[in-house]
């Protein structure tokens, strides 16, 4: 049985047993401890590090130390001010009393604990041993668990049996995931039933190991090891499978000849058409079939005893038929136990790997000295429980520690209670544990309140702190209203309300306000909006009320503490991302700034997807769809009009694969974050960032940018940098280094949407909870602990659960909501903002749950009240306009169901004047130190001197779109090359079938590769007969002498040959004269597109990729490359000038020469160097196999050699 509850005085409680201090939300808990712990030294003179008090953040820990070692400096400067100094001792008391009423109004704490301490000690050695204290005060034993803990396994090693000069490292997936891939390869890859389950559930070791890692080195977790014999259940259903198989024909025809006597309703004929068409496609193949659901309930309406229900009325039964159906409905329970044992083997092998974790990480730290921060905690528990020397350690450590205060102790979970049972409990030490249950809303980290209740039961003495100093006495009393229309407002047994007084008495705006407003969501009684109506809706509703309270505010008609209420006053409390994300737009529209406080992993930020995806793109530049990702990301935030503009423009998705070839050289060689740097100044996504979001994503980015570049500096490779960011977005969830969670911009004076999880601690003169109607109901993940009888605790895997377990859960689960709801509720100092609504899952509402019904109701007592009701909209505004008329004396609750009047502020109108950056004009030179044919042929002057857009539209050829399907031939006669859709994928398309093209091969043997590279781009097989001439054509072109491709071995061909080029003073009047120059032999046309350039002297490097160089059986050096420009409808199109237009046009011939350098520089490296290089631009559509459609430009070597 509980000790009975008592009122806290940090003044006369006793120093002595465990005690559990209970404090709800807003009385003053950090008060209260520090308190007492000014209390223990200058009272019962303690020694600063005699007294240890743990929290469960670093955060927490530092406003301790700050508010313990300032309540000390209070005592010292009362002891010591002139005033009190000149005292007698017979005045002393009663000059204090005055002196604290003074300075220290209010604080009835101070002046008793000095007129206590000074009837033990004189006022001169109260103050030494007070300045001895402060001076030691940085030794304070005031920890985190973790720090703890830590302190423990360095203090007493040997003890503990743990390596001395432990380094606490933060916890790495990687360190995890090896172990787990052993244990891959030893359980899985070696078993084919089990490797052929784990590849039909997409079962690998990294998603199995996010599913459970959050339950390693928690011992006290029990398991419920599922029976099942996996081999003899695929057994039984293969066997079942092959005997319908063989009989299907049979069966098909005994249920229709019998169907004319089933209900027409129960068995429509279509559906058991449908049912046995796809058994007879599915006997085609000996394996198991995978039926949808609405198939495999026909199969169970087969069953002998469904059939005989189903059976028209005066119709007799006939067994024998029933008999021989009842085969389909056997199969289906077969299949239904197979797909039971394979869910029971899934859960072993989860189970078995958290065993082999858990065995691998002890194995790991016999050999290792660093540790994580779970292992602290772990390596803690062995010590005191599962070692030689534990009652030796736990008296060492009792006697080194005289008094321990525990803070937020409802976050605490069943590993760390033992530790202070073992420490301070057994030991007989006095224990002080501080928290709130009704606050406990961690359990997704790991905290159990179950052991929170046990440690409530263990308690010899238990207080609670009775005066709420955060909210005014009708704002108490109206939250208070709503949690006591329960009797069990929490769910669980043993958490009620707990009744608590103000210390204040009315509200500080002015005029006074409704403590508690709820506003209707419903724009009538009959609205059955859909949720996404009713959350947008909420947002608009919260906006425009935060927007006339400012312009109230700006017009001087409400105040807060005697001065116009400040954005900063004002708080919206949301559950998730996007909820914060709506309410920001909104606020947005109506000219309100806002900022999003969260403690949430910047992993888990859009831009640490999007960065993902662009390092992907740049592992990866073929992969068109990953850059189409990156381009439409929160980093570039292209619409959908410009991502259409972009895939119709393949010179501009060449470009961008040689940017991402050109940063990883860079990454390469001189790290991730010199590389980010340039690409981002190249495509301006610095500017495009700051331009959204308050520049809230420009400071993830940068924050991304150094954490990878610190995982860098481990000497990563590329590939393995990205798999780490791609580890750390799936973990983010799990991540919690400071390091790690989201930066946040200065939020004084900007109204603050925080997550309610992050708002525990805080407080806000205004609270807008607008989607505190939401339930978000996402029922159980694939993992549950449960909490059993007798102190058991289990995990559970989802299809473990029992009806009354899954009771449980729900419950448990609800239980969770109600305290967030708490939290959420009691963070108002002034006025609390409520909004309600109807929705499908309104039963599973703490706040439903909360005003639904009588008292005594349960939870699953009012899931049954929803659930009978048939207007669900006019139960729950019943429900509140009930709850608003019964409102108890000494309560401010409104029910309003009007709409707030659209608002826009207007508090800063001709007050702030508008800025801009003045615009830099482009300058004409500048280094360049990497580029590309593309980049520098996208610079030309037009024929007046103006100078083109950066990023030129490409002809009217190539940037035709695809074909539609209606244009899309019905036969393949008559159709060629000339016909086919042209634009980026056709080009891109033709491209690649020439890449993997055997020109050794004729067309005819490779039409595979070609109709497998027509689907992969949505082309037709119709074209299939067309785009192979064209490669037959392709593979017999002449190209030097009389050789074509069909005559070059593959070894004499390199496709897809890469270069980065050196470059020197490659300037356009060297260039210009060198294309002028006769011997050059460059068409005229081509000279004159020359005089056109216009890009900046390059001094660096050129970077590309040809796609083809190769070498004749005499030695010749070609280099050629593939151009799918549509010149006209026919092979006459494909004119000598014609082609040398387009080869101006596009500055081709640029290319080509930077080509011809690049191919020249490679074979004399390798001791060939060529006489000559010939240059062979194929104009896919106009190739003919005997020369036709083929550009040709042959450049002596000498020539190439003054390319500098």
């Amino acid at each position: 049985m509980s000790a009975p509850i008592q009122a806290f005085d940090p003044l006369t409680v006793p120093i002595a047993g465990t005690n559990l201090i209970e404090a709800s939300a807003g009385t003053g808990k950090t008060y209260g401890i520090a308190a007492l712990f000014t209390r223990l030294i200058v009272l019962e003179q303690k020694n600063v590090e005699r007294v240890l008090v743990v929290t469960f953040t670093k955060a927490a820990t530092a406003e301790l130390k700050t508010r313990l070692r300032a309540r000390l400096d209070d005592v010292l400067q009362v002891l010591e001010s002139k005033e009190i100094a000149k005292l007698g001792d017979d005045t002393l008391s009663d000059g204090i009393a005055a002196y604290c009423a003074e300075h220290h109004k209010g604080d009835t704490f101070l002046p008793a604990l000095l007129k206590q301490a000074l009837q033990k000690e004189g006022r001169t050695r109260l103050i030494v041993r007070l300045k001895a204290a402060i001076g030691q005060f940085d030794n304070a034993a005031i920890y985190t668990i973790h720090g703890f803990c830590q302190r423990i396994l360095r203090d007493y090693a040997f003890l503990c049996q743990a390596p001395f000069d432990v380094e606490l490292t933060e916890e790495d997936g990687d360190r995890l995931l090896v172990p787990a891939q052993d244990f891959w390869r030893e359980r899985v890859s070696n078993d084919p039933v089990l490797a052929a389950l784990a590849f039909k559930r997409k079962a690998v070791p990294q998603t199995v190991l996010a599913q459970i890692r959050a339950y390693l080195s928690r011992p006290y977790l029990n398991f419920r090891r599922p029976q099942t014999d996996l081999p003899q259940a695929r057994d039984a259903a293969l066997a079942s499978w092959q005997n319908i198989c063989g009989n299907l024909a049979e069966l098909k025809e005994t249920f229709w000849r019998i169907h004319p006597l089933l209900n027409g309703n129960s068995y429509r004929k279509n559906s058991f058409a449908e049912l046995f068409d796809a058994l007879e496609q599915k006997a085609l193949s000996p394996d198991l079939p995978f039926l949808e659901a609405k198939l495999h309930e026909r199969l169970l309406k087969l069953a002998s005893d469904k059939l005989e229900a189903g059976l028209k009325k005066g119709k007799t039964p006939d067994a024998a038929v029933f008999a021989e159906l009842q085969k389909l409905a056997d199969f289906r329970r077969d299949l239904d136990a197979l797909e039971e044992a394979e869910e029971a083997t899934i859960i072993r092998l989860q189970l078995d790997l958290i065993g082999y974790l858990n065995r691998s990480l002890a194995e790991m730290k016999k050999s290792r000295r660093e540790r994580g921060f779970d292992d602290l905690l772990l390596d803690v528990h062995t010590a005191l429980t599962d070692n030689p020397h534990a009652e030796t350690l736990a008296r060492a450590v009792a006697e080194n520690w005289e008094t321990a205060l525990i803070d937020e102790f409802q976050d605490t979970d069943p590993l760390q209670y033992e530790i202070f049972q073992k420490i301070f409990i057994a030991q007989n030490r006095p224990l002080f544990l501080v928290g709130d249950p009704k606050q406990a809303i961690y359990s997704f980290r790991g905290a159990d309140i179950y052991a929170y209740l046990q440690a409530a039961e263990d308690a010899r003495h238990r207080y609670t702190l009775a005066t709420n100093y955060r909210s005014h006495a009708a704002l108490i009393g109206s939250i208070g209203a709503l949690f006591r229309l329960k009797e069990r407002p929490f769910v669980l047994e043993n958490i009620g309300y707990s009744e608590v007084g103000a210390a204040r008495a009315e509200s500080r705006l002015s005029p006074k306000r409704p403590a508690v407003q709820v506003r209707w969501l419903h724009e009538n009684d009959n609205e059955k909006a859909n949720k996404d109506v009713l959350r947008r809706r909420a947002a608009d509703y919260c906006a425009d009320e935060i927007a006339h309270a400012l312009n109230e505010a700006a017009g001087g008609r409400l105040n807060f503490k005697g001065c116009p209420l400040q954005s900063g006053d004002i708080a919206v409390l949301v559950r998730t991302h996007n909820e914060a994300v709506m309410v920001s737009a909104a606020l947005k529209k109506r000219q309100v700034q806002s900022v999003l406080l969260s403690r949430e992993s910047v992993f888990a930020s859009p831009e640490a997807a999007a960065l993902s995806a662009l390092i992907g793109f740049w592992l990866e530049p073929r992969r068109a769809g990953t850059l189409r990702f990156v381009l439409t990301s929160s980093i570039f935030g292209y619409n959908a009009q410009q991502l259409h503009d972009f895939n119709q423009n393949e010179s501009e998705i060449l470009h961008w694969a040689e940017s991402a070839r050109t940063a990883l050289d860079n990454w390469n060689q001189y790290g991730i974050f010199a590389a980010m740097q340039q690409f981002s100044q190249t495509h301006g996504i610095e500017t495009r960032l700051l331009s959204r979001n308050n520049g809230r994503s420009l400071t993830n980015y940068f924050q991304l940018l150094e954490l990878l570049a610190a995982e860098d500096a481990q000497n990563r490779n590329p590939a393995a940098l990205h798999k780490w960011l791609r580890d750390q977005i799936s973990l983010a969830g799990n991540n919690g280094g400071d390091n790690r969670a989201i930066r946040l911009e200065s939020d004084e004076d900007l109204v603050k949407i925080v997550t309610m999880h992050a708002s525990k601690g805080l407080q806000y003169p205004l609270v807008y909870c607008p989607f505190a109607w939401d339930a978000q109901d996402t029922g159980p993940s694939d993992w549950q602990i449960l909490h059993q009888s007798a102190n058991r605790t289990e995990l559970l895997a989802k299809a473990q659960l029992s009806e009354d377990e899954q009771k449980q859960y729900a419950d448990e689960e609800m239980a969770e909501r109600l305290r967030l709801l708490y939290v959420a509720l009691t963070r108002a100092e002034e006025q609390l903002n409520i909004y309600a609504a109807y929705s499908s899952d309104t039963a599973d509402n703490p706040l439903a749950y909360l005003i639904e019904g009588l008292p005594q109701d349960s939870r699953e007592t009012v899931r049954r009240a929803y659930a009978c009701e048939k207007d669900g909209i006019a139960m729950l505004k019943r429900n509140w306009q009930r709850v608003a008329d019964n409102a108890p004396a000494g309560t401010d609750f409104a029910f309003t169901e009007d709409a707030p009047p659209p608002a826009a502020y207007r508090g800063n109108a001709g007050q702030t004047a508008e800025f801009a950056a003045n615009s830099i004009p482009e300058r004409r030179f500048r280094f360049v130190r990497h580029t590309s044919f593309t980049a520098l042929s996208r610079h030309t002057q037009t024929p007046d001197g103006g100078e083109e857009d950066a990023c030129p539209s490409l002809d009217a050829a190539e940037t035709s779109v695809p074909a539609m399907p209606s244009e899309t031939p019905t036969a393949s006669d008559g159709i060629s090359i000339h016909d086919f859709p042209k634009g980026t994928q056709a080009g891109l398309c033709l491209h690649e079938i020439l890449e993997d093209f055997k020109f050794g091969q004729a067309a005819a043997g490779q039409e595979t590769l070609i109709a497998d590279k027509l689907k992969k781009y949505g082309f037709e097989e119709i074209w299939l007969p067309a785009v192979a001439e064209m490669a037959e054509a392709c593979r017999k072109t002449p190209l030097t002498g009389a050789y074509c491709l069909s005559d070059i071995p593959p070894e004499c061909r390199c496709p897809e040959m890469g270069f980065t080029l050196h470059t020197e003073d490659f300037g356009l009047k060297r260039l210009r004269d060198w294309f002028a120059r006769d011997d050059i032999r460059l068409p005229e046309v081509c000279r004159a597109a020359a005089e056109t350039l216009d890009f900046h002297t390059v001094n660096g490097f050129l970077n590309g990729f040809i796609d083809m160089v190769c070498q004749d059986p005499d030695g010749n050096i070609c280099v050629i490359d593939y151009k799918s420009n549509h010149l006209g409808a026919d092979a006459s199109a494909y004119t000598q000038q014609a082609m040398d237009e387009a080869v101006a046009h596009h500055h081709y011939y640029l290319q080509a020469l930077i080509y011809a350098v690049a191919a020249a520089r490679y074979f004399k490296l390798r001791g060939q160097p060529p006489a000559a290089v010939s240059v062979r631009y194929l104009f896919l559509r106009g190739l003919d196999g005997k020369g036709g459609g083929v550009w040709r430009w042959d450049i002596d070597a000498a020539a190439l050699e003054q390319i500098k």
